[in-house]
């Protein structure tokens, strides 16, 4: 994925950790630039990079702003997700962008 050139991405959903709104195999649209002249907002679904893994990316809901200006992100599928509870905050700097859309994979069940 390369963030430099689009302020809107594609990015598909690896994984369980944001079921049922976001299926494995779900493609969704990030908006990079979201962020360029606001701040994030809880309820915020983002596209953030991995605390401690290079290149690896996770998509999760915004949960709290700390008064220090940090973010909690948590996965809406708790038993599946590895987000704040275990990493704790993330710095703004990580937020690749917000989610702004998706298109559900031929696999995935609509919910409504």
């Amino acid at each position: 994925m390369d963030t430099n050139k689009d302020t809107i991405v594609q990015a598909k959903v690896s994984g369980d950790s944001m079921s049922p709104l976001y299926l494995d195999g779900d493609i969704i649209d990030v908006d990079t630039s979201a962020y360029t002249f606001q701040k994030p907002k809880i309820n915020d679904d983002v596209l953030l990079e991995h605390p401690y893994q290079k290149d690896f990316y996770m998509l999760k809901r915004i949960s709290e702003i700390t008064p220090d200006g940090r973010f909690m992100v948590l996965g809406l599928n708790a038993r599946q997700s590895t987000d704040s509870r275990s990493f704790g905050s993330i710095r703004q700097s990580a937020i690749i962008g917000k989610v702004i859309g998706k298109v559900t994979s031929p696999n995935s069940e609509v919910i409504d």
